[in-house]
């Protein structure tokens, strides 16, 4: 693959860049599958930011391999590895150099993207972000929604314009954006026939307030894909099916439970 940039867009404003190449570095496993439809019931908090930055999120799933996969995108971060990237099958890692699915390459986005509860006031994630922030984390003390008094904590996997304070959050069914490899292009990771929902927004764009909407479209896309699901629950579960919260942020050390599953350190 070459060196080509392909912009991509999120569940609400803005752009990504999904296929800067990049080469060098070690290739890390994906710490496991993804997310869960439990809470633990004396799982971690953290306490509310008293000195945040005042900024919103918006929500995506393009299916495609994440900027910061890239090892040029990741070590200018000052990043030792760069997130991994995974097959069709959302499980197996690819070398750093397969291209992009959004750019006819077999590299996807892989499944341990998906946000997951920590606590009932606390969950951890993944998100796009300005700058060069790859492998960076960021507290989220979310300010509206029904999340508002909640916190997440995600690790930027990926990098683009989409307006200063925007945290591009990874939630499966969350629109593909620009860029979608789950339903289109050469080798759709979920399928050509599946309905990937409104561009910008996906899943909860169509449905509305309705939870079962969303639940039905998610088992319609990937029913049979356990990681998935989860992320699609925690969004209509933990998330309480918010659409676009405001958010205080604030650069935090990352948790290992986070950098295990992405690979980026």
């Amino acid at each position: 693959m070459g060196g080509s940039v392909t912009p991509g867009s999120g569940g609400g404003s803005g752009g990504r860049t999904t296929s800067v190449p990049g080469t060098g570095g070690r290739i890390a496993g994906t710490g496991g599958s993804g997310g869960s439809t439990s809470v633990p019931p004396n799982g971690p908090t953290v306490p509310p930011l008293t000195n945040g930055t005042s900024g919103r999120t918006t929500r995506y799933w393009d299916c495609c391999k994440p900027s910061c996969a890239w090892s040029s995108n990741a070590s200018r971060s000052g990043m030792s590895s760069p997130a991994t990237a995974c097959a069709k099958d959302g499980t197996t890692v690819l070398g750093q150099n397969a291209g992009s699915a959004c750019g006819g390459g077999t590299a996807y986005q892989c499944n341990w993207g998906v946000p997951w509860a920590v606590s009932n006031t606390l969950s951890y994630g993944y998100a796009a972000f300005n700058g060069n922030n790859c492998g960076k984390c960021y507290q989220l003390d979310f300010t509206g929604g029904k999340v508002q008094g909640k916190s997440m904590i995600v690790q930027v996997i990926n990098v683009g314009d989409m307006g200063a304070g925007t945290f591009d959050l990874l939630i499966p069914g969350g629109g593909v954006g620009a860029n979608n490899a789950c339903t289109a292009g050469s080798n759709p990771q979920w399928g050509s026939g599946k309905n990937p929902g409104v561009r910008y927004g996906g899943f909860p764009s169509t449905c509305g307030s309705n939870m079962s909407c969303i639940t039905s479209m998610c088992q319609a896309a990937f029913g049979n894909n356990s990681a998935l699901m989860a992320g699609c629950d925690w969004y209509t579960g933990w998330f309480g099916g918010s659409s676009n919260p405001g958010v205080r942020y604030a650069q935090v050390s990352c948790p290992s439970a986070i950098t295990s599953k992405s690979g980026m350190r």
